[in-house]
């Protein structure tokens, strides 16, 4: 047992100093898409979090009220179909209607892993331009970098198409 807590103590230092050394942002990874509808129908299908479930395909269950200091609940799609992926409760921390929805979630300990969803709106002559960013920090980040890099960008431009595909047709 004591070996175990000098082993949860050594990993908690070494993450704290690792942090220090290498800094806060660990990794960032950005998609953009232009939407042919106004800022306002991307921002209400954006914020009715209780609803992404039913549009976005990379989302098997969502719910919670959007705002700053709120907390949702996510439970993302499973590479097996019918089941669920992993399921988190992130929590908003800036919202600045309607141009920027901002959460943050910690799995396990922040230091261990922390992913920040960042959707920011942008009004175009032609639309919205939406630009969609996760930044992942933390131990875990920076050893799954390689699998995020090569996973991340596809489910953020499924999610993207989908939510495209929804404001075009609620825009029409």
């Amino acid at each position: 047992m004591k070996t175990a807590f000098k082993l949860l103590g050594a990993l908690l230092i070494i993450g704290i100093i690792y942090l220090a050394i290498d800094g806060k942002d660990m990794q960032t990874i950005t998609t953009e898409i232009e939407i042919a509808a106004p800022i306002e129908t991307v921002w209400d299908i954006v914020t009715d979090v209780d609803k992404w479930h039913e549009w976005s395909p990379t989302i098997n269950a969502s719910s919670g009220e959007v705002a700053e200091g709120s907390t949702v609940s996510i439970t993302m799609m499973s590479k097996e179909a019918g089941k669920d992926g992993p399921k988190y409760q992130p929590k908003i921390i800036k919202l600045d209607k309607p141009k920027l929805l901002h959460w943050r979630a910690h799995m396990m300990a922040g230091f261990i892993f922390t992913n920040d969803k960042i959707i920011e709106l942008e009004q175009t002559a032609s639309g919205t331009k939406l630009i969609h960013k996760e930044t992942f920090k933390g131990l875990m980040a920076s050893m799954m970098r390689g699998q995020m890099d090569k996973g991340v960008p596809p489910m953020l431009n499924m999610m993207n198409e989908a939510l495209k595909e929804k404001a075009e047709q609620g825009s029409s």
